[in-house]
């Protein structure tokens, strides 16, 4: 009986032992990450698409999303072309604020944000605030000035804001004293926006297999405890 006791302890620890792994490995820490989805809350529809500002479509050098080190890829100064067409989004003419909305599509821990401010319409103040429902926000970072670009026809390298690590899914940029000067459109307007992960939140069934794992761990022990 001793023997079999000690038999399905091991298995148990194995298991609640496999169960951790799993759990971290959910985590991707340092990694960048870039939205699936964003919405305009003020001064838009605008120009060009939102999507522009976080589907890579203006970087020259690309990374991949929840893999490429975020840290690593910074440091090669990834530039974002000038060039408008399907690269940028611009806010309606005539507006010095806007609003935008990313989604990153599940909740995160997110402790950074890479800004690839666009030269010729840039953001002069911005302020930073999550969200992990999309309808309760937080002030994350605020007061925050973006680089003045030199204006076309040069390419433009990404600031990064760290914000502390907060459990976010959505990230609401606010955006004023556009353009910055001298600018060349009466505008807000947005390169390139990207995150930085620092762990990702497990789901559910994760949680669930490792609170069995863990309570069958506990089992064993006392039956073991009993035998004995």
């Amino acid at each position: 009986m001793k023997k079999k006791g000690s038999l399905n302890l091991a298995k148990s620890i194995v298991l609640g032992g496999s169960l951790m792994v799993a759990f971290t490995g959910a985590a991707n820490a340092g990694a960048i990450l870039s939205a699936v989805g964003g919405t305009i809350n003020s001064s838009g529809p605008g120009f060009g698409s939102l999507q522009d500002t976080f589907d890579q479509s203006g970087l020259l050098s690309g990374y991949t999303s929840g893999v490429t080190d975020f840290d690593t890829y910074i440091g090669t100064n990834p530039l974002h072309t000038s060039t408008f067409a399907s690269n940028e989004w611009f806010s309606n003419s005539g507006s010095n604020t806007a609003s935008v909305t990313y989604d990153l599509g599940a909740v995160y821990s997110i402790d950074a944000l890479a800004l690839w401010n666009e030269e010729a319409a840039g953001i002069g103040l911005l302020d930073l605030y999550g969200s992990s429902d999309g309808v309760n926000f937080s002030l994350l970072s605020g007061g925050l000035t973006p680089t003045d670009h030199p204006t076309h026809p040069y390419d433009y390298s990404a600031d990064v804001f760290g914000i502390g690590a907060a459990l976010l899914q959505y990230v609401r940029l606010d955006m004023s004293r556009c353009p910055q000067q001298p600018g060349d459109f009466d505008s807000c307007a947005i390169g390139e926006v990207a995150f930085r992960q620092a762990t990702q939140v497990p789901e559910p069934g994760t949680l669930a297999l490792l609170a069995l794992g863990l309570g069958g761990l506990v089992t064993v022990r006392r039956r073991k405890d009993k035998e004995q």
